[in-house]
């Protein structure tokens, strides 16, 4: 995605933002909200801010060579947000929200994420590494089901989580239908899978040489 807006192909570019804004804009928002922001005023920074990258077409400084992804959105919004206080006049940034914009549930997600959040920036991170869970997620979910295995993903998602909340194998053998053994060897399988869907999933959110799984510990980590 990050590479696709260096496109020189205009509808390459304008994709590549559109992906990245429906990806990853809510954790704007709930940076704005736990920074003290009424929810009118963090979905007007959010639309603005958006505005403003897709109109620009462009990410700056950002390169896969650089940062962090999350880092420079984050330092980028900040720098708005100060922008926007210090204006005497504010503009109409126009036209409705983009349908994918769904203010509501980012309203609903960002009271549970701010709770116990000690500054912005952290409530920034906690919802940003929500979304690279559910992103992976995803990619797993598509996966088995290209396989036509989507009903064995649904006993299996279970052994994501932690140990002491999942079944016995005996368990969920006994509905599939299969040995114990099999079920063990598909949660490895499934494990292994999701741990490469996470990893790149973060690798493509970093730049040259930074350190996935030092990414990946703090996301999990700071998303609890």
């Amino acid at each position: 995605m990050v590479l696709e807006l260096r496109s020189t192909s205009d509808p390459h570019r304008q994709r590549a933002f559109e992906e990245l804004c429906q990806a990853y804009w809510k954790p704007l928002y709930t940076f704005a909200r736990r920074g003290g922001h009424s929810s009118h005023d963090a979905e007007d920074l959010t639309q603005g801010f958006l505005a403003q990258l897709l109109q620009r077409g462009d990410l700056g400084p950002l390169s896969p060579e650089k940062g962090r992804l999350r880092t420079y959105l984050k330092s980028a919004f900040q720098n708005f947000i100060a922008d926007e206080a210090r204006r005497v006049t504010r503009q109409k940034r126009g036209g409705p929200a983009a349908q994918w914009l769904d203010l509501e549930a980012a309203e609903r997600q960002s009271q549970r994420l701010i709770s116990g959040a000690a500054s912005p920036e952290e409530a920034f991170d906690r919802h940003w590494g929500r979304i690279v869970l559910q992103r992976a997620m995803h990619g797993l979910r598509e996966k088995f089901r290209a396989r036509g295995r989507g009903d064995t993903l649904r006993e299996l998602e279970v052994y994501l989580g932690p140990d002491e909340q999942a079944p016995s194998y005996r368990e969920v053998a006994e509905r599939l239908g299969q040995s114990e053994n099999t079920v063990a060897a598909n949660v490895s399988r499934m494990r292994r899978e999701f741990r490469d869907l996470l990893r790149q999933e973060i690798a493509d959110t970093l730049g040259e040489g930074q350190d996935i799984d030092e990414e990946l510990h703090y996301l999990l980590r700071v998303s609890g």
